[in-house]
């Protein structure tokens, strides 16, 4: 991102959100997908499905509270940002993916109570 200077709406950061998002999601869902088609022994098309619906929610609930985060350091504490090599940016990196683990927690708990995912 910062190599080819993309932005969202003016910004560097939310060009950042939208592709972390992106690869957040794909990831998310193929680990789901390897997960669950052997644990259920289900076909292509029901196992995709099925990781859809396992993380799709579990993944955005991450990640606003990973985004609100990051965008309170960066735009609002540190404004204009910290720079990607300070070791404060990414220690408050860390805190903000706790704070993101905090908000998907609740979603992942009742998508194990719906049966979406499977109790470990």
């Amino acid at each position: 991102m910062y190599a080819a200077s993309l932005t969202l709406a003016g910004k560097a950061l939310y060009a950042d959100f939208a592709l972390d998002f992106a690869f957040a999601w794909v990831l998310g869902i193929l680990f789901q997908y390897f997960t669950i088609v052997p644990m259920r022994n289900i076909g292509r098309f029901k196992g995709v499905w099925a990781a859809v619906k396992a993380d799709t929610l579990s993944i955005i609930a991450f990640q606003v509270g990973l985004f609100l985060g990051m965008w309170l350091y960066q735009e609002v504490i540190f404004s204009p940002g910290l720079p990607k090599t300070s070791a404060a940016y990414w220690m408050l990196m860390q805190l903000s993916m706790v704070l993101g683990f905090f908000t998907a927690w609740p979603v992942n708990a009742w998508l194990v109570r719906i049966g979406w995912k499977e109790k470990t």
